[in-house]
């Protein structure tokens, strides 16, 4: 998927921040998805490429992060700027 998403309009982390920090300005309907924010890339202490991503966990906003060799699911979204 990384592969797939190669532009300069997919948002970073920081923005992914913000939103948890500004909770009221996330979309209703992102709550049914998880949203990627692709346009920051962590390598772990164990040395493996990851991605965080936003998630509702039904009560609050939070989030978690994926390692790029796992699968990714249709209800995976990246953050983007609309084009």
């Amino acid at each position: 998927m990384r592969k797939e998403i190669v532009s300069p309009l997919v948002l970073n982390a920081n923005v992914l921040d913000w939103l948890l920090d500004h909770p009221e300005l996330i979309p209703e309907e992102w709550k049914r998805k998880y949203i990627f924010f692709w346009g920051t890339i962590y390598r772990g202490s164990d040395d493996n490429l990851y991605v965080r991503y936003l998630i509702w966990d039904g009560a609050m906003w939070d989030w978690r992060r994926r390692w790029l060799g796992d699968d990714f699911a249709s209800s995976d979204f990246p953050a983007a700027l609309a084009s």
